[in-house]
């Protein structure tokens, strides 16, 4: 069946990654995104959290590398900072420091708008690919609604389609077209725990930080609900951040941006927040929280249209997971669109594969945030008091062995729960658990120190 044209609602990390999933097997790609669009890293009025601090978790630049193998190349290029994630950041997590170590995971850091427009180079690169600026305020189908045919673009000019796909995020408004097509709504998930972040560019003066360190990592968790981190990020900047939860929003005003941060789980981010020198303003965002559209268990649907991105599931932020979701959801495009010959039969399998994914996802940061006072949860189990205890248990073993510091970073930057799925560290949990014995890596004043694997103890 030809596969002449697909239009993409989006032009934001998901989008692009759909974008350059499609143009492998269409003749033409048209991203059609609101915002005008321009190369480098200041934020844009479509993004409004872009001001903040955003990563890709190992699991998004292996998807990506799929399609711009020299990425990594291509950022380091525009002058972002490689690291390696585990060894160069410090991470205080509920129960201390966890152990820093040489990792093999390798990070990225860089401002998200900068990041985007390396993407979007790559796309444009590709010969069957544009951008055209508007709106898309609706869908065209065949006279039965049962198949969608194109989009409406700025109330005024149809865009036929053998494919559209929906990459518009977290507000879509593709819910609302189903309703108006004859179609159910998809059944959402939701675990608000309303959060909130500040951010500002800085530099870092020489000395403030050890040598080869690129981040503190101070997060909240359940119990504690304000926190912050510094992150290196591109060009000699790096980004300050303070998040908090249950709505103990941060601030905009200075000095009570950094009082503030003081109040992080480690009194050592306050002291070197102080020494860093502004670059930019603060920027504030507020989110609820997780949501997930269960768009993979719709019993009907218009045929050849597609959701992807934060339109499927948006998270905490503080997980890394968003823009790595749509990275794994080009990839899924990609392989659907090679075994599945029709279009009209895309659509759920690549629903129900993305679909799996955002479960986990949401399950991910989903749970820890259910255990925050307050949390409003629909559609969402809370975590039970024996998981609690066995997470406690994982979180206390990462601070002292080496060993399952690498195995829960690799699950949790890999996004490969496998990697905790072994009987001696089931066993290690096991006894921990048992003895309730607290971290011994919890002094908040001094950073760690990197370790050797060899000093795991199993």
């Amino acid at each position: 069946m030809a596969r002449n044209r697909v239009v993409i609602i989006g032009g934001s990390v998901a989008g692009l990654g759909a974008a350059l999933a499609a143009a492998e097997t269409f003749d033409q790609v048209i991203i059609i995104e609101r915002d005008e669009l321009e190369f480098g890293a200041e934020p844009r009025r479509g993004v409004p959290q872009g001001n903040q601090l955003h990563a890709l978790l190992s699991a998004g630049m292996d998807a990506l590398r799929q399609f711009i193998p020299d990425l990594a190349d291509q950022l380091t290029a525009e002058g972002c900072s490689r690291f390696d994630q585990v060894r160069d950041v410090a991470t205080w997590s509920g129960a201390g420091w966890r152990q820093r170590l040489e990792s093999g995971i390798e990070t990225v850091g860089f401002r998200r708008p900068l990041f985007e427009s390396v993407v979007r180079r790559n796309v444009l690169q590709r010969t069957n690919c544009q951008i055209r600026v508007g709106s898309v305020t609706g869908l065209t189908t065949s006279t039965d609604a049962s198949l969608v045919t194109g989009v409406e673009v700025d109330g005024q000019e149809s865009i036929e389609a053998d494919l559209v796909i929906d990459a518009t995020g977290r507000a879509s408004q593709a819910p609302k077209w189903f309703e108006q097509l004859g179609f159910e709504r998809p059944e959402e998930v939701h675990v608000r725990c309303q959060m909130g972040y500040a951010a500002r560019l800085v530099r870092i003066p020489e000395g403030v930080m050890p040598p080869q360190l690129f981040g503190v990592n101070a997060l909240p968790f359940p119990g504690h609900h304000r926190g912050g981190l510094v992150f290196v990020v591109d060009n000699g900047l790096a980004m300050l951040a303070a998040a908090g939860v249950a709505r103990e929003y941060p601030p905009r005003d200075e000095g009570a941006f950094l009082e503030y941060l003081d109040q992080a789980p480690v009194s050592i981010l306050g002291e070197i927040a102080r020494q860093c020198e502004p670059v930019g303003p603060i920027g504030t965002y507020r989110m609820p929280g997780n949501q997930l559209r269960l768009w993979h268990k719709l019993a009907s649907r218009p045929r050849r249209f597609l959701v992807t991105g934060d339109a499927v599931g948006s998270y905490n932020p503080v997980y890394g997971q968003g823009m790595t979701q749509s990275a794994k959801a080009a990839v899924i495009l990609r392989d659907t669109l090679a075994s599945v010959e029709d279009l009209d039969d895309v659509a759920v399998p690549f629903q129900t594969a993305l679909g799996q994914f955002a479960m986990y996802a949401c399950d991910s940061s989903g749970k820890p945030d259910s255990l925050y006072d307050g949390a409003t949860l629909i559609n969402f189990e809370k975590w039970d008091d024996a998981s609690v205890a066995r997470a406690t248990a994982l979180e206390a073993l990462a601070t002292e062995d080496p060993a399952v510091t690498l195995k829960v970073s690799r699950a949790q930057l890999g996004m490969r729960p496998e990697e905790l799925d072994s009987p001696e560290l089931e066993a290690m949990v096991e006894q921990r658990m048992q003895s309730g014995e607290p971290s011994s890596n919890c002094d908040s004043t001094t950073l760690p120190e990197v370790v050797q694997l060899a000093n795991a103890s199993g």
